[in-house]
């Protein structure tokens, strides 16, 4: 396939950078999802460079095919929420405010938490853990253990802290008022 033509004009030296980042993405049919094949960060978002500088595939996409974006603040969101495609069809480009608030409001009601972030572990695998840690295995074995980052094992240690503060009190409160 042909290297996607911008509006803009671009130079010889342009024309094949543009070639060679079209060659690391699976192009299909028009509708279709066009997944970057390069390297990927663990956030799902492909990882190139622009003039020396790193970018996420899909904006450097973005910028191939329509020029540069004007303003610091100008994400480019995705319509389908696949973070490795780079099909500028189901791109367009919104505040991070914008990117936030369809970020969050993505997930189905069953993956949220109360936070409104999505569950990585299910109840099962949250007891599992919070045993684990009590028989005292660290943060790194229990992350291993499930294979998510040690963020994610620190985020959901904390919710069961906060439920056994919660329980504490609702006991205090109802033997202090018998």
């Amino acid at each position: 396939m042909e290297a996607l033509k911008p509006d803009w004009p671009m130079t010889p030296y342009q024309k094949c950078l543009n070639a060679l980042f079209w060659a690391k993405v699976l192009r299909g049919l028009p509708d279709d999802c066009w997944p970057w094949q390069g390297f990927t960060k663990p956030s799902g978002h492909g990882l190139t460079s622009l003039q020396s500088l790193p970018i996420h595939a899909h904006r450097k996409a973005w910028i191939l095919t329509y020029g540069p974006i004007r303003g610091a603040d100008i994400c480019v969101l995705h319509k389908c929420d696949n973070p490795v495609c780079c099909n500028t069809s189901h791109m367009y480009l919104g505040t991070r405010a914008q990117n936030s608030i369809d970020r969050w409001t993505k997930p189905k009601p069953e993956y949220r938490t109360s936070s409104g972030r999505t569950r990585i572990l299910t109840d099962a695998q949250l007891e599992q853990l919070w045993k684990m840690r009590r028989e005292g295995a660290t943060l790194n074995e229990c992350a291993a253990k499930f294979g998510v980052h040690i963020a994610t094992v620190c985020r959901y240690i904390t919710l069961l802290r906060k439920r056994a503060v919660a329980r504490f009190h609702a006991d205090r409160v109802s033997a202090s008022q018998k």
